[in-house]
């Protein structure tokens, strides 16, 4: 075996057959080569074969030193201890010799399967990667649970895609998550791909989701940056409604549904003492006022607001392996709409199009309890999807200059 730097087109080749996740890609390394930004290619090689891949991020700390990083990697099979130990014994070398304070890598590794709820289903072998790790002097950062600016989400949210048709996936999926998706296309709910000098849109609504949350984690120019550097495998789309067209669907209903309550009430009026038929003609009475209901409450809205309304956004990446569903906002005065349930639907038939194995959406807090978890509802609403949960390994940390890391540590105290 030999540990080397890998040419962009070894390094490219590797990741699209081994799974891996989107930040280990040609797109990120020639996004960051692009913008200036310390990036490495390293790996594994047995002759010809590549037998781990990783693309490592560097960037300035201490003064003289440079902090090193890795999103998901190294790709490789984490449970072949030769491997791991060939490979990070002189990963450790090679950064050293290039003045590394310290480094941490986050392999793409699954520590257990759970269901929608936090009930574990499978359990995965990781003890024995951890304490490999730790005998070359990578610390594992431990379980955590929530969100934190320091590290990325543990518990990734999943839909499986594998060998499943569209119908079958909505079939699987709660049934008020299908109910809610099949109301957005009776209103005429659509979606559509914002163009680059669209993304304002797209951020509008994200801001709504922080206000709504409480956080605030990217700025404008860093989705337009991402959008350009994944290029063909990024889509920033947005679902609307154009509240003319669904004037016009309503009026359809109202005319179709009062028609039926005339012939019903007509029938009642010559068989009086049918309780069916009374409780049939209610039904359509009240059916005949929601929908006028909903037409006075839409040409109001037209009048105040737009013809047409955004209604929810999000930026997707995807590889060969998988979707992923990654910032999104919608506009909560418009939640009636549910543009959020088209959205994800439409680019769930669009991951099962390309024939991907997993719709990832993403991360979620890995907290489940109803009083405490700060993202239950997100939980939940994707749960209503038929997501499970693929909780992840986590981080390690390796200093490289153990002087200098441990006097770096202590004026971070303070």
């Amino acid at each position: 075996m030999k540990f080397c730097e890998l040419t962009i087109d070894e390094f490219d080749s590797f990741v699209k057959d081994e799974f891996s996740h989107y930040t280990q890609s040609r797109a990120h390394y020639e996004g960051r080569k692009a913008m200036n930004l310390d990036v490495h290619l390293v790996g594994v090689k047995e002759g010809e074969r590549v037998l781990a891949a990783c693309l490592l991020n560097g960037a300035p700390s201490f003064k003289f030193f440079k902090y090193f990083y890795t999103h998901k990697g190294p790709v490789m099979d984490h449970h072949n201890e030769e491997l791991v130990r060939f490979f990070y014994t002189h990963l450790t070398k090679y950064l050293k010799a290039r003045k590394g304070l310290f480094v941490l890598v986050d392999p793409y590794v699954t520590r257990n399967y759970l269901d929608g709820d936090g009930n574990v289903t499978e359990e995965q072998p990781v003890d024995e990667i951890i304490e490999t790790m730790t005998s070359l002097g990578y610390m594992h950062k431990g379980y955590s649970v929530g969100y934190s600016l320091d590290s990325q989400a543990r518990y990734f949210s999943v839909l499986d895609l594998t060998a499943k048709s569209d119908a079958e996936l909505l079939k699987e999926m709660e049934y008020k998550t299908r109910r809610n998706i099949n109301k957005t296309i009776e209103m005429g709910v659509q979606i559509r791909d914002l163009a680059d000098d669209e993304m304002e849109k797209f951020f509008r609504l994200y801001r709504m989701a922080e206000d709504k949350h409480d956080f605030s984690l990217f700025d404008l120019a860093t989705f337009k940056r991402m959008k350009k550097m994944y290029g063909d495998n990024a889509r920033v789309v947005m679902t609307y409604i154009d509240l003319n067209e669904y004037l016009e669907r309503l009026n359809v209903q109202l005319k179709e549904k009062q028609s039926e309550f005339e012939a019903s009430d007509a029938e009642l009026k010559e068989n009086p003492d049918f309780r069916k038929l009374k409780n049939k003609t209610a039904e359509l009475e009240k059916a005949v006022k929601q929908i006028e209901k909903k037409i006075k409450e839409t040409e109001e809205l037209k009048t105040t607001d737009d013809d047409v309304l955004e209604l929810a956004s999000a930026i997707y990446i995807f590889n060969n392996h998988e979707l992923y569903y990654l910032s999104s906002g919608s506009n909560p005065k418009y939640n009636k709409f549910m543009g959020a349930y088209l959205m994800q639907w439409e680019m769930i038939k669009f991951a099962n199009q390309l024939g991907l194995k997993r719709y990832n959406f993403y991360g979620v807090s890995g907290d489940f309890n109803e009083e405490t978890s700060p993202d239950m509802g997100v939980i939940k609403f994707k749960k209503g999807f038929n997501a499970y949960i693929d909780e992840q390994i986590g981080d390690f940390i390796k200093p490289l200059n153990a002087p200098a890391y441990k006097l770096y540590k202590l004026l971070k105290r303070k």
